[in-house]
């Protein structure tokens, strides 16, 4: 085609490419090297090929025929807008033009060669914004497409459970709205059932977050198969789910009915790592009323549920006003319990356990009682669960150690040297690092050997994942005995797994000795158990003579109960 030409090709190239750095800088564009290369590239090919049919008359080949329009050149899409790009073409088209013109002149080629020359480079330059156009409007579909897509996902997590997939608190309250609003327009009814798995935490401890987490997708499941597709089931984090019930004739029967119809469900064991695992659910059942807001009914239903878990769990309770007086004794209880707490206006009575055979005083029960000069008696039933919601329980659990220890040192001084006392631990002090230290100090602050006292720990705890803090507390000395053994979910490996002396039978087996055969089998074969592994046995809540010989032809070591001794104050006690 001859150097000259591919020089004046190379000014046009040179010509858009410095138009192309003046404008990015205005427009705020990064300019690289790269894509000023690509520009010099297709301005370039584009020029010479317009320039070669005007010399040679030759048609331009197919598959060049877009690479002198550039739309060929894929690089260029993506990294300048549709205005850029065609402000580009523009000033590109002007400086061919102008070189095509002074080339016909030089070479003297027809007029009618170059309108024919000039005439391609315009379809060619219309066909090329045409394409272009397409091209940036189907990047642009496809980028609202992902946008949008990515939109959907987002908002999908910002109202649902990431685990269970569930509604979230967010999206549950504005359903709860919607359906009280709704039901007050159509004079029908709703309601929410509010839902804690039992003993939960227990189970998450012994096998690990990611079994909790397997327990909980199949806790869903069964919650999806006993509400209907229209019913909402929402997870609120942990262990809490919610069931919201609209459009229904009766709300508190409806309520009430797929209650009871959860807790059917949860009869059967779930299979979690290929164990079988027993959990209750403790559920609050509260109706909408007139003018509700989704906050109140929400509350209503969780008032409801802890009631249901005060009165023994694994049940359902409807919500009633009571239920709102409850929750004001309970704040008041936590105001005037923190009150005594500092005021040292708590006690302790002791309730004897004896040998079963001669029943000889072995050792007291240490038991906190508590009476406000405004809320009267508060029986520890209601007492300890305020204060393990108020986050008091480890302080009264520090004062009645201390005050134990210090009560057996003095009857033992005073002519009961071989009498112990046993103190109840709740599974708070239990997991605080502290808790071994605070034993050790108790004992040498009131001259108390070790093994005078035992630890007294709910069956519950034995799943918990505590076993260092048991071995610190052995390791002392310390005797540790199991309460209520045989109402909990834990296997009887966990008695052989941690360091445990002492299995307490709980007192539903006692009362049932000499009525039904099943349960002094029971009985005997956990005395048996209990034996073979080294461990003493006592058991509670002995009321009748009847069940005390029991005990004795069964070969219990030690029971306790009404039979023997009521909790009373010890004289010169704390």
């Amino acid at each position: 085609m001859g150097r000259a030409l591919e020089a004046r090709a190379g000014e046009v190239c040179d010509r858009v490419v410095s138009w192309w750095r003046r404008w990015s800088e205005s427009a705020g564009y990064q300019r690289t090297t790269t894509l000023e290369a690509d520009i010099a590239g297709a301005s370039r090919a584009g020029t010479l090929a317009v320039a070669d049919y005007l010399v040679t008359g030759r048609e331009i080949p197919k598959d060049r025929s877009e690479a002198w329009v550039w739309i060929g050149e894929v690089p260029l899409a993506g990294r300048i807008s549709l205005s850029g790009l065609t402000k580009l073409y523009i000033h590109w088209r002007a400086a061919c033009e102008e070189l095509l013109r002074a080339e016909a002149r030089r070479r003297r080629v027809g007029a009618e060669m170059l309108e024919q020359c000039l005439q391609v480079l315009q379809v060619g330059f219309d066909v090329s914004l045409v394409r272009m156009t397409q091209r940036f409007e189907m990047t642009r579909r496809g980028l609202e497409e992902e946008v949008a897509e990515q939109r959907a996902r987002l908002e999908h997590q910002a109202l649902h459970d990431p685990l269970t997939g569930l509604a979230n608190r967010v999206l549950l309250l504005d359903r709860i709205q919607h359906a009280a609003d709704s039901a007050a327009r159509r004079r029908t009814g709703a309601v929410v059932l509010f839902m804690d798995l039992d003993f939960f935490k227990a189970v998450n401890d012994a096998s690990g977050h990611s079994a909790g987490d397997r327990l909980l997708l199949g806790v869903s499941r069964r919650l999806q198969s006993a509400v209907r597709p229209e019913d909402t089931i929402a997870r609120l984090g942990g262990d809490e789910f919610v069931v919201l019930c609209e459009d229904v004739a009766d709300p508190a029967g409806e309520g009430l009915t797929v209650a009871r119809r959860i807790l059917e469900l949860f009869e059967e064991p779930f299979t979690v790592s290929g164990r079988a695992v027993l959990v209750k659910a403790s559920i609050g059942v509260a109706p909408a009323g007139r003018n509700d807001t989704a906050d109140a009914l929400l509350a209503r239903a969780d008032h409801a549920m802890y009631r249901a878990k005060e009165l023994g769990r694994g049940r359902v309770e409807l919500y009633d006003r009571t239920i709102d007086e409850l929750e004001t004794r309970r704040a008041e209880m936590t105001v005037a319990l923190r009150r005594a707490l500092d005021d040292h206006r708590l006690r302790l009575v002791y309730q004897p356990l004896c040998d079963v055979v001669t029943r000889r005083l072995l050792a007291r029960e240490a038991l906190l009682r508590w009476h406000d000069p405004v809320l009267g008696h508060v029986a520890p039933s209601e007492m300890i669960p305020v204060a393990e919601s108020a986050r008091l329980i480890t302080g009264i659990g520090r004062w009645v150690l201390s005050a134990a220890c210090k009560d057996c040192s003095a009857w033992r001084r005073d002519g009961e040297p071989d009498v112990g006392v046993t103190v109840n631990v709740s599974g708070m002090q239990l997991a605080s690092a502290a808790f071994p230290g605070e034993v050790e100090w108790a004992l040498k602050e009131n001259g108390l050997p070790p093994d005078a006292l035992t630890v007294e720990l709910a069956e519950t705890l034995l799943m918990t994942d505590r076993a260092d803090a048991l071995e610190r507390i052995r390791a002392l000395g310390v005797r540790i005995a199991v309460d209520d053994f045989g109402t909990g979910y834990s296997s009887l490996s966990w008695l052989a797994r941690l360091p445990v002396d002492v299995v307490k039978v709980d007192q539903s087996f006692v009362a049932q000795l000499g009525t039904a055969d099943r349960y002094g089998a029971i009985v005997d074969a956990m005395i048996h158990l209990a034996h073979a592994l080294g461990l003493d046995v006592v058991a509670e809540g002995v009321e009748t003579d009847a069940q005390l010989a029991h005990l004795a032809r069964l070969g219990c070591d030690a029971a306790q109960g009404f039979l023997l001794g009521h909790a009373a104050p010890v004289p010169g006690g704390t």
